[in-house]
């Protein structure tokens, strides 16, 4: 058995239930439901524990919320949670309250708000099952937020609540996993670490070395032994660890055989990407986001295996197909918007499908449409305009077939939340243009003396095309005309030296790119080593993939409860579309500085 399922099943989308005395049927976040979803049904009194008084109200909301976060109905254990009023509330009902308010967080992907939560639990008036699902929310929020000590710490008290032996080797394994992830520097122990964490930390240094040439692994074990006698880290499970084999990209060793009694046992997730052909490289980096996002949760608990189809050989109707017949409960792709119409219009969709792209007018049951929309962006735009106090809305986009659709975009984002468009021109990239033009837009669409409005110039242009304008933009750029731009502008790495030229431009994207907005050991400064050698127009797309693959146990709860990702604040339209709320940034020096969510 590959060493990633012996690590502790924690929270990994949907709900921490692992370490349950009488563990539910397991559930990762793998899950979508392909069938509706039946009435929620109350749970009975004798299925969960009581919390306090028998017959108080309070009690009960609590007990139905914990049985449907029990099973994966978040959108029910919410509601349940609405109905509390927190105020009279006992000091034990509160913990519990706080608890399952931070791990219905966790589960849409909202760290931040998780940890707010789990800070005011008081883990000592929790009962002894629902400190050790404290422990393991701890652990988890942590290493969400980039926090790997902090997560360890909490595993570490967790560990001491274990009484069964396999929760606790799963245990052991998930922190050595954890720590894996650390950079060998950030391995050093401190003289000021409790010497169980001093332990664990130079453990894994030790096991992280392993496959280096001339390293000695048993004798620095042995010594190891000597110098932490009694850690709970004990020579049976280093046997057992040290056994299995590692490659030197730290990644699990499956073979062959093991992936295929996987999926004939419980299937696998396909995903239909571009391996070959025009679109391989963002099919790639598609695969990055993927692959990385799917060793975090694999290092929690097990989870279904992905299986790459090559979209760009095959018909995309039969690879569908194909994948379904071979045992795919999910499907990821294609990324084309061709492919995309091809299977809403001629498959049969039995297995739902996740397509990495948006296709207007496109509705279709069981088809859900994730992509980079620049419909999101545009929208983003008009509200933080808006927002600052602009009235009117000059549009300057290019002269082509994408320039339009993106002009269309931003005028109607910005007609629909109330604005004025008082021009739309657009200009010849290739010719240099754009000052000349922007000139032209400004002077048409003039008002009289004293009436004229506090304008935004809604701009759709490359970073060079924007470093072309932006000196011609200082004689119109003042209080009455601002510039916000499509994140095209941006390469998406910090270039002082050329943006420079960008004076004040705000612009709205991703908050993968933003210190702060997305953290932890799937954010751009985590994936840094995976980004090396990859073009910048790409390194989005990583996000994509990332955010693709943690949505597919959320599908059903989008349409109510938004999910935090690193490509937006994620939700679902009526038409199965995934909406992205962006963060809005402004330059400031040549670096963009973020200054929160567009509203």
């Amino acid at each position: 058995m590959p060493r990633r399922y012996l690590a502790c099943c924690i929270f990994a989308g949907v709900m921490l239930t692992a370490c349950t005395p009488e563990p539910v049927r397991n559930r990762t976040h793998l899950e979508v439901r392909t069938q509706p979803r039946p009435q929620a049904r109350r749970p009975v009194a004798p299925a969960v524990k009581s919390y306090g008084l028998a017959d108080g109200q309070a009690d009960r909301h609590l007990l139905s919320a914990d049985t449907f976060l029990q099973d994966g109905d978040m959108q029910a254990a919410r509601q349940e949670m609405d109905l509390i009023n927190e105020a009279e509330l006992s000091s034990e009902q509160r913990g519990k309250f706080n608890l399952l308010d931070g791990q219905i967080a966790l589960s849409m992907g909202d760290a931040e708000h998780a940890m707010q939560k789990l800070k005011m639990v008081r883990p000592a008036l929790l009962s002894a099952q629902d400190k050790i699902n404290y422990y393991q929310s701890l652990a988890f929020a942590n290493l969400l937020m980039g926090d790997v000590l902090q997560g360890v710490s909490a595993r570490i008290r967790l560990g001491n609540l274990l009484r069964d032996p396999q929760q606790q080797q799963a245990n052991i394994s998930a922190i050595i996993d954890m720590l894996s992830v650390l950079p060998e520097e950030a391995l050093q122990t401190r003289p000021q670490m409790a010497n169980e964490l001093s332990g664990w930390m130079s453990l894994a240094k030790i096991l992280k070395q392993r496959n280096q040439p001339g390293f000695d692994v048993n004798s620095q074990i042995q010594q190891w032994q000597q110098d932490y006698p009694g850690h709970v880290a004990n020579a049976g499970f280093l046997q057992a660890y040290l056994a299995t084999p590692a490659t030197a990209s730290a990644q699990e060793t499956v073979s062959e055989q093991e992936v295929q009694a996987e999926q004939s046992e419980a299937g696998m997730i396909a995903v239909l990407l571009p391996t070959s052909g025009a679109y391989a490289p963002a099919g790639k980096a598609i695969k990055v986001g993927l692959q990385a996002a799917y060793r975090l949760a694999a290092s929690a608990s097990p989870q279904l295996p992905l299986k790459f189809y090559d979209s760009a050989q095959d018909d995309v109707d039969s690879l569908y197909q194909q994948a379904v017949a071979e045992g795919a409960k999910q499907v990821i792709g294609p990324l084309v918007k061709e492919q995309i119409q091809a299977l809403a219009y001629n498959a049969n969709l039995s297995v739902p499908v996740l397509a990495l792209n948006h296709v207007d007018n496109l509705s279709q049951d069981r088809l859900y449409q994730f992509g980079l929309s620049p419909i999101d962006e545009a929208d983003a735009l008009a509200l933080k305009a808006l927002h600052d106090g602009r009235q009117s809305a000059l549009v300057l986009v290019p002269n082509t077939a994408q320039g339009e659709r993106i002009g269309n975009y931003l005028a109607s984002a910005w007609q629909n939340h109330g604005g004025t468009v008082a021009g739309i021109q657009s200009y010849d990239p290739r010719q240099h243009d754009i000052g000349a033009v922007l000139n032209q837009l400004i002077s048409s669409s003039s008002y009289p003396s004293g009436q004229q409005p506090a304008r935004a110039l809604l701009l759709s242009a490359n970073a060079d095309a924007a470093r072309e304008l932006a000196p011609q933009l200082k004689y119109h750029q003042s209080s009455d005309l601002a510039v916000y731009a499509m994140p095209t502008i941006y390469s998406g790495s910090p270039n002082p030296v050329q943006d420079a030229e960008l004076g004040s431009f705000e612009f709205c994207d991703m908050p993968w790119l933003f210190d702060g907005y997305f953290s932890g050991p799937l954010s751009q400064s985590a994936l840094q080593n995976s980004l090396q050698g990859m073009p910048d127009s790409l390194s989005r797309l990583v996000a994509l993939g990332v955010d693709a693959y943690n949505l597919l146990g959320h599908l059903e709860q989008l349409p109510v409860t938004s999910y935090v990702g690193a490509t937006g604040q994620l939700s679902l339209d009526r038409e199965n579309r995934v909406t992205r709320k962006l963060v809005c940034a402004q330059f400031k020096g040549g670096v963009p500085v973020a200054s929160g969510y567009a509203e």
